[in-house]
């Protein structure tokens, strides 16, 4: 401890000289002799040293205090708390004498060590969880929790209890290479393989067209079954669709069966592929997984019109038709005309044309959806007079080699890393050179470099007028794109993606609608089902006055109500977890008079990894381990752990100094140090009747 100011030492000097000044001034300058001598001196020593005192705070005085502090080592125990812990053989002891050993280690810790526990799967909790319910394993999360939590921290080792199955995430080995503390593993599960036969994979299309026959190919796997018949049958609530006998052969046994199924009814079917069980099995839990499938009732029909065949067509048609969701038809501008289609969406490949006949513009104003594309062939003049939102003055005819450059800015749908990172390298697209004019709600995806310069001109772009979407692609050849995608990337997903997603946005129409809910149509088991709603007025102002309440029905009519919480302008709901299955909803708000409605459906697919490998990998365990300067223990063993981290001289309490300056004049003695010698002097006063 320590005494500071913020002024020279000498100016103490000062406040001792002003205490005896203003003492003797008071006492022994007054000529008055009615107080006995031991008297005034004791009145005179106590008004120094209160005086000293008061000026001698007005020079900010600090004391310096060192505070030590101990920190006791901090221990943390990572408890494994998925499934494959009590699917295995050893399950009674896991859920019983196992969890007693395990309190007792860490009731035996507590005295010495700041211990804290943590249970890890899909996410990490603290207190540590013993339910053994959690869908995946992800170890390597947990390691990276604990590294940036305990950051600068005195932590004396790791203690991990698990099987070492992980089935998401990074290989935990890595994840917990750079940990600078010991970490000691607890084995648990069992190494010995054992009879199993599992549904191991299901591989399927999620949305398929009603009518359609689709395939599904179910991977089976079986371990030391060799000579068994089991029966494989894919059911879809209790009518069985197919079935076969699978022989299995080897003791490591694989076999992909190719299964077609028929799409009748639309929405969300669920299906269940089930192998009968063998004898002595491990587990039965793996022998069934069940997958859904939307069966979609239309395709979004889309009409190609030209005056003549074009490499561009085909690239537009092999982009489209390599996804299910589209139906392509191509017309000339004759059939056109004549047909009568009602389509989302029609694509005028160079027409109107020099050579082909007028498009009248009440027949394009009637179409909610256009896409325009503009070439050699294509008649500018009559073009501009269909009003389509873009206007093209060319004082001569005239065309330029124009690459593409992307806008980042581009903000009616997302476009993948992929495509973006090759964009600048497609080749360049002849198009009409003259002065662009369009809209002011143009949102332009790409625009013309022409000569190495970049312009305004704009090559891919759409606009929005009058519940009307228009899309324009300002140049042919662009059959050279899908081209360049497969030399760069070895296929055409880019490509598709990009004209997929064109054709997409103008085919779907607006909502108009006062009341909108936004949600995903599949969730995961263990992922919270999340809602977003929005409101508006007659004037399509966002409002959330009004209460939003949804009802979700299950396949069983369990009925589960909730109300949505307001946020900002919107409503948001997070309804948490719900077990696998078929689920639809009916949302509604009372907005004054009226009242809407939404109605729809979602799906929530199961989590079957943790039965799909039930052999314990010890062998991950033990690296970690050795790597950390620790050491693999059985269960039977945690009983040594006390013992192990007593040795362990790395594990030690660290004090820490710190150093703190507070101000006198903030000490309460002070005070009442003050306070004593004003209140002896006044009563001295008092008794010698000053």
């Amino acid at each position: 401890m320590g005494l500071l100011t913020e002024y020279p030492l000498w100016f103490i000097l000062l406040c001792l000289l002003l205490g005896a000044v203003y003492a003797f001034s008071l006492y022994f300058n007054s000529g008055e002799g009615i107080v006995r001598p031991g008297l005034r001196i004791i009145m005179a020593g106590l008004r120094f040293l209160t005086v000293f005192i008061i000026s001698f705070l007005l020079l900010s005085p600090l004391i310096r205090q060192n505070l030590t502090t101990i920190e006791k080592p901090v221990i943390i125990i990572g408890q494994d708390n998925s499934q494959s812990l009590i699917l295995g053989s050893d399950s009674a002891y896991i859920k019983g004498e196992y969890l007693r050993s395990l309190n007792e280690l860490i009731n035996s810790l507590e005295d010495t060590y700041d211990v804290r526990t943590y249970s890890f799967g899909d996410g990490l909790k603290s207190p540590m969880a013993t339910t053994f319910d959690e869908k995946v394993t992800d170890i390597s999360h947990f390691f990276a929790e604990i590294s940036t939590r305990y950051v600068n921290r005195n932590v004396g080792a790791i203690i991990l209890a698990s099987d070492g199955i992980y089935n998401f995430g990074t290989d935990p080995y890595y994840t917990a290479r750079d940990l600078p503390y010991p970490v000691y593993t607890v084995a648990l599960g069992d190494t010995t393989d054992r009879c199993d036969i599992l549904v191991n994979k299901v591989f399927y299309n999620r949305e398929v067209f009603r009518g359609d026959d689709f395939p599904v190919e179910i991977q089976v796997y079986a371990i030391h079954c060799d000579g068994e018949k089991v029966k494989l049958t894919v059911n879809e609530n209790s009518n069985i669709l197919a079935s076969q006998e699978v022989e299995i052969r080897g003791n490591h046994f694989s076999r992909q069966i190719p299964i077609r199924l028929k799409a009748n009814e639309p929405g969300w079917h669920r299906y269940s592929v089930i192998i009968s069980p063998v004898s002595g099995e491990l587990s039965k839990d793996n022998n069934r997984q069940d997958f859904f499938i939307e069966v979609m009732d239309v395709r979004t029909k889309v009409v190609i019109v030209s005056d003549a065949p074009h490499p561009d067509i085909g690239a537009i048609r092999q982009a489209l038709e390599s996804s299910e969701k589209f139906d392509v038809i191509e017309r000339s501008p004759e059939e056109f005309l004549l047909s009568g289609d009602s389509v989302a969406l029609v694509i005028f490949y160079q027409v109107p044309s020099t050579q082909g006949i007028r498009i009248s513009e009440s027949v394009i104003s009637s179409l909610p959806a256009a896409l325009f594309i503009l070439g050699s062939q294509s008649d500018i003049l009559a073009f501009n007079k269909l009003n389509p939102g873009m206007v093209l003055s060319m004082t001569r005819l005239s065309y330029s080699e124009s690459y593409p450059v992307f806008n980042e800015a581009f903000p009616y749908f997302t476009i993948s890393e992929s495509l973006v990172r090759i964009f600048s390298e497609f080749p360049p697209l002849q198009c009409p050179f003259g002065s662009y004019q369009y809209a002011s709600l143009t949102e332009v995806l790409a625009h013309q470099r022409i000569n190495g310069v970049l312009t305004r001109f704009p090559l891919v772009s759409f606009t929005f007028a009058s519940d009307q979407k228009r899309g324009f692609i300002t140049g042919e050849n662009f059959w050279r794109w899908r081209i360049a995608c497969y030399a760069q990337t070895g296929d055409h997903l880019v490509f598709d993606e990009l004209v997929q997603k064109v054709v997409q946005y103008l085919a779907v129409k607006q909502d108009k609608s006062y009341f909108r809910v936004k949600m995903k149509s599949e969730f995961i088991e263990n992922e919270s089902v999340e809602i977003q709603a929005e409101v508006y007025n007659q004037s399509y102002e966002l409002i959330n006055e009004p209460d939003v309440t949804i009802v979700i029905t299950d396949e069983n009519d369990n009925r589960y109500p909730y109300t949505f919480r307001q946020t900002g302008s919107a409503y948001f709901l997070k309804a948490g977890t719900f077990p696998p299955g078929v689920y639809t909803y009916r949302a509604s708000v009372i907005n004054g008079p009226d009242r809407y409605e939404k109605r729809g459906s979602f799906v929530v697919t199961p989590v079957n990894l943790e039965a799909v490998n039930l052999s314990a990998n010890h062998n991950l365990l033990y690296r970690i381990a050795e790597s950390h300067r620790g050491t693999l223990l059985l269960p039977d063993e945690m009983g040594n752990l006390s013992e192990l981290l007593k040795q362990n001289e790395e594990i030690h309490a660290v004090s820490y100094v710190q150093r703190i300056f507070s101000e006198l004049i903030n000490a309460p003695w002070v005070f009442l140090l003050i306070l004593g010698l004003l209140t002896g002097e006044w009563a001295i006063r008092k008794y010698s009747g000053i």
